[in-house]
């Protein structure tokens, strides 16, 4: 293979690789009402059920960590292997078996695996790209997570149709992945790899990372407010069928990906933190739209509009990390950012059942959406770093 072809190929790796992401809990979801029926018999099957699709956000964040540090310390091919295998292995799962106790272990380590595989591929870019470089293929890599997951949702929904295991058999996807990993990702022996002077690294330094880790735990909080609150909420403002409620989430899924492709530009045109406060006004405004929405379309165009704003926080958070890490360091500190993103998922409905309780659901995107304009106001006391 010629080292363009090499090229072109570890660059499709990455961005499949990282649409496993969303494929994580979204893909079961069209399923879980005809899996709840099959397993009626076994007590708390309700609760049980519900929590196949968000126990994988917490073993990602349990794992996230972890990942990082034996990306540093084992290299990326290997994780990354071991990683896709159990995540074909883990994901299709619930296929293959009849107790409902051994799915939701299956779910665990599914998550287990995400956590290796959203961070070595994010690690992966760091490695490679560099400058203008970087910012275009991170954004590229939100827009490929975006879209696999709106493609990903149909799919399981299709299947769903034939049976609720069908839609596990969607995460043998991840073989797709395995050849280009095999054929393009070359670690140095843990002992060659040194900083550019040729000295070992130096320790990493955490404290500096604290707030971004801080805006990605809160970022994605926000952001999942929208798959786990918004079909009761359109409900209250008169939907009372599925279809649109799907639309509108994947109409916000759609736009979050035109935000990442359009990442590079807006960067170019200022900075880390300028985007930061672009997304952070983006997603706020949208949430307070969201909240006075007084019926469907509005509700749409609010769920656009913050769409756009989460489209520019992944690339730009991912971006500001790597502009921090040394080589060595790089899979220590994207993995302390997977920890932090997923858990914000796995407690944004413990976070919203109590507001929702006392405000109710439009006092919650109302309240969120004032929370994220604040954070405009604080993203002006991020460190400083290069291009910050």
């Amino acid at each position: 293979m010629s080292g363009e072809g090499r090229t072109r190929l570890r660059n499709l790796t990455i961005l499949a690789g990282s649409t496993l992401t969303v494929m994580a809990g979204a893909t079961i979801t069209p399923a879980l009402p005809a899996m709840e029926a099959a397993f009626a018999t076994v007590p708390r099957a309700d609760l049980l059920v519900k929590l196949a699709l968000s126990l994988p956000a917490l073993f990602i964040a349990l794992g996230g960590s972890a990942a990082g540090w034996l990306l540093d310390r084992w290299g990326r091919r290997p994780v990354l292997l071991v990683a896709v295998l159990l995540y074909t292995a883990a994901g299709s799962a619930g296929y293959w078996l009849e107790s409902l106790g051994l799915i939701l272990v299956s779910r665990a380590c599914l998550g287990i695996a995400v956590a290796g595989t959203m961070t070595g591929c994010t690690t992966l870019i760091g490695d490679h790209f560099d400058g203008l470089g970087l910012e275009r293929f991170l954004g590229l890599q939100g827009a490929a997570t975006a879209v696999g997951g709106v493609l990903f949702l149909l799919t399981g929904g299709v299947l769903a149709d034939v049976s609720w295991r069908h839609p596990f058999l969607v995460y043998l996807f991840a073989l797709v992945v395995l050849p280009g990993i095999l054929l393009t990702v070359r670690d140095a022996p843990p002992d060659a790899r040194q900083t550019t002077s040729g000295k070992p690294p130096t320790a990493l330094r955490w404290k500096p990372l604290l707030p971004y880790y801080a805006l990605a735990l809160g970022g994605m909080l926000a952001f999942y407010l929208v798959p786990t609150q918004i079909a009761f909420y359109l409900r209250e403002l008169g939907i009372e069928t599925n279809a649109p409620v799907g639309i509108a989430v994947a109409l916000m899924t759609v736009f979050s990906a035109v935000g990442s492709l359009l990442y590079r530009r807006l960067k170019d045109r200022g900075s880390t933190r300028g985007v930061f406060r672009l997304n952070f006004a983006l997603m706020g405004g949208g949430y307070i739209l969201l909240g006075l929405a007084g019926g469907y379309v509005v509700a749409v165009i609010a769920l656009v509009i913050a769409g756009l704003g989460m489209g520019l926080f992944l690339p730009n958070l991912n971006a500001a990390l790597l502009a921090r890490a040394l080589r060595d360091h790089r899979g220590r500190v994207l993995g302390g950012s997977t920890t932090a993103l997923y858990l914000g998922q796995f407690v944004a409905p413990l976070v919203a059942a109590p507001v929702v309780a006392w405000l109710g659901y439009d006092g919650l995107y109302l309240t969120a959406g004032g929370v994220m304009l604040a954070a405009v106001a604080l993203s002006y006391r991020l460190p400083h770093s290069a291009g910050a």
